[in-house]
């Protein structure tokens, strides 16, 4: 290391990661041991306590909405400022020292290690949205072509399609996980066949999610994409929640492509995600915004043989090349990276599970609430559907927030008449929150039969 890069370094890594930010004392940011601990019980509350309050969470506050935004954990947040402090202060040595592409590349290689591909197989996005996006419209389609999705998938995977419909002609076909059969599923096998019977000689891709936002429904990926290739089936995986909260091994589910958040629960920065997709499949999927090379060649047509543009658009990483980054974000999903496996992601898992399975034990003891998601293991983890009898979702929010500071989400799509609280349980919950959700739904669920 040269000399200007050792004073660089030093310099950022003198950086108060919040100095000048009104309530925050920098202090309160002092970063976590690199390695948390693994192997602790899910049920070891003393010691996810502990981990509880390496967040920057108000003490009166409960983040039971993961699924919409994963609040960091003190580490990512000091990363993160201590990044947006370095540029500011010194723009050229960041560039240059720090968020160059030798530690993108360090960056792609834990990432592909956590989620299981290879580096090459992956591509740092700014959300799943975007990841969505490449793996539908990168395609070419002809008119009359299908594309498989279901009524509980985000928009963010649906509405691309429907753009493909416009341009290109290709007819939308829906899995209905809609009715009592799928809330809960009683087993993986109905969800299977509905994929099944909805595939054609016509079919080009299956556009679904890991896990539902809606319902929190672990869907069966794995036997979904085996249907698919031996149909010659494409298949591009909504993972905008898995990541963080279950183990991941994107090459054991078998699916083509698989687009992830790294803001929900990886707890990193917004801004953040992935874009998995295979290797031999690459020149297939065409980068949506892009500004790199063509065809080996730059904007002159010149060739660019052996330089890094060329490297970089012969990978993944070709869907990286969309112009400006955001430093801050990518050293956010750096130490959330570090953060999670630090904890290790079965610890994490097991721990919410163990939440979630509390939740779904109190909520169905209480007289007036429907729970639509499964206790099998294998069709639900961190996610947890509820309905109130006689209160709108709404107005549970509203009240849950409003008497204990306690924060979930409702779900509504009258098109297919749903409509239910959410809950998201990780690792930022502990067991005293569990007990006041339980203790303030039921006595919503009081007022609703009164």
């Amino acid at each position: 290391m040269d000399q200007s890069r050792r004073a660089f370094v030093g310099q950022v890594a003198g950086v108060s990661a919040l100095a000048g930010l009104a309530d925050v004392s920098p202090a309160a940011l002092a970063a976590p041991a690199a390695d948390l601990g693994s192997g602790r019980a899910a049920d070891d509350e003393a010691y996810w306590r502990w981990v509880a309050g390496e967040f920057l969470t108000a003490p009166n506050v409960a983040h039971m909405n993961t699924g919409t935004r994963g609040v960091s954990p003190r580490s990512v947040v000091q990363a993160q400022f201590n990044a947006i402090k370095s540029y500011d202060s010194d723009y050229f040595s960041h560039a240059t020292y720090a968020c160059n592409a030798e530690f993108r590349d360090r960056l792609r290689v834990k990432l592909a290690a956590f989620i299981g591909c290879k580096p090459n197989e992956v591509a740092l996005t700014n959300n799943t949205t975007e990841g969505m996006a490449f793996g539908t419209l990168g395609l070419d389609f002809r008119p009359g072509d299908e594309i498989i999705h279901t009524n509980h998938d985000h928009a963010s995977g649906v509405q691309p399609i429907h753009l493909c419909a416009a341009r290109h002609g290709i007819k939308p076909v829906v899995v209905d996980l809609q009715g009592d059969a799928f809330h809960p599923p009683k087993s993986a096998d109905a969800i299977v066949a509905a994929f099944e019977k909805a595939m054609t000689k016509r079919t080009r891709l299956i556009s679904f999610c890991h896990v539902n936002y809606t319902d929190g429904c672990v869907l069966p990926v794995r036997e979904i994409c085996a249907l698919a290739r031996e149909r010659g089936i494409l298949t591009l995986v909504d993972g905008a929640h898995p990541p963080g909260m279950m183990q991941l091994n994107v090459a054991e589910l078998g699916c083509d492509m698989y687009a992830g958040a790294g803001h929900k629960w990886l707890l990193a920065s917004m801004l953040t995600g992935f874009f998995h997709i295979r290797e031999d499949l690459q020149d297939r999927v065409w980068p949506l915004v892009y500004s790199g090379p063509v065809a080996g060649r730059n904007m002159f047509g010149h060739s660019v043989d052996g330089t890094a543009s060329a490297e970089q658009a012969a990978t993944a990483a070709r869907y990286e090349m969309r112009g400006s980054l955001d430093f801050a974000a990518l050293a956010a999903f750096d130490a959330a990276l570090d953060f999670h496996i630090g904890l290790t992601p079965a610890a994490i898992e097991a721990r919410d599970r163990h939440l979630a399975a509390r939740v779904r034990e109190g909520l169905r003891a209480i007289d007036g609430v429907q729970v639509h998601v499964s206790d099998d293991p294998a069709l639900s983890c961190g996610l947890v559907s509820f309905h109130v009898e006689g209160v709108e979702p709404k107005a549970v929010n509203q009240r849950l927030w409003e008497r204990h500071r306690l924060y979930i989400r409702d779900v509504a799509h009258p098109e297919i008449d749903w409509n239910v609280n959410r809950a998201s349980l990780h690792i930022m919950v502990h067991g005293g929150h569990v007990d006041t959700l339980l203790g303030g739904i039921q006595e919503i669920a009081r007022e609703g039969r009164a």
